[in-house]
C-alpha cells in the first residue's frame, strides 16, 4: 500500500472514530497529530478517553490483523495508571481500501 494510500485509510478511521464519539455526546480535542495518541475524547460527565486510532484490517484468510500500541504507548499507559489516569485505548474503524 502506498504513503498516500496509508495516510488517506488512516485518516478515515481517525475521523470514524471521532465521529462516534461526538455521537456519544463527547467534546474532541485533536491537538496532537505529533504526540502518543490521535485526539482525546471528553464528555460533561468527566469521562476522558485517550484514543488511537486503527484501521480494521485482515488477512487473505479472513483473520483479523491485531494493532498493538507502540512501545512509548505502552510505557505512557504504566505512567497513566500510576496516577490513576485513564489508558490510550485503541479504536478500530472498518476502512478498506477502494
Amino acid at each position: 500500500m502506498s504513503s498516500v494510500v496509508q495516510h488517506r485509510v488512516g485518516l478515515q478511521a481517525k475521523l470514524k472514530a471521532m465521529e462516534y464519539f461526538v455521537s456519544k455526546g463527547y467534546y474532541i480535542f485533536d491537538e496532537t497529530n505529533q504526540g502518543p495518541v490521535d485526539f482525546i475524547a471528553m464528555n460533561m460527565e468527566g469521562d476522558v478517553q485517550f484514543i488511537e486510532c486503527k484501521s480494521l484490517a485482515k488477512r487473505s484468510d479472513g483473520s483479523k490483523i491485531h494493532r498493538i500500541l507502540s512501545s512509548k504507548q505502552k510505557e505512557l499507559n504504566k505512567n497513566l495508571e500510576k496516577n490513576n489516569y485513564p489508558k490510550i485505548k485503541i479504536f478500530y474503524s472498518d476502512v478498506g481500501e477502494e
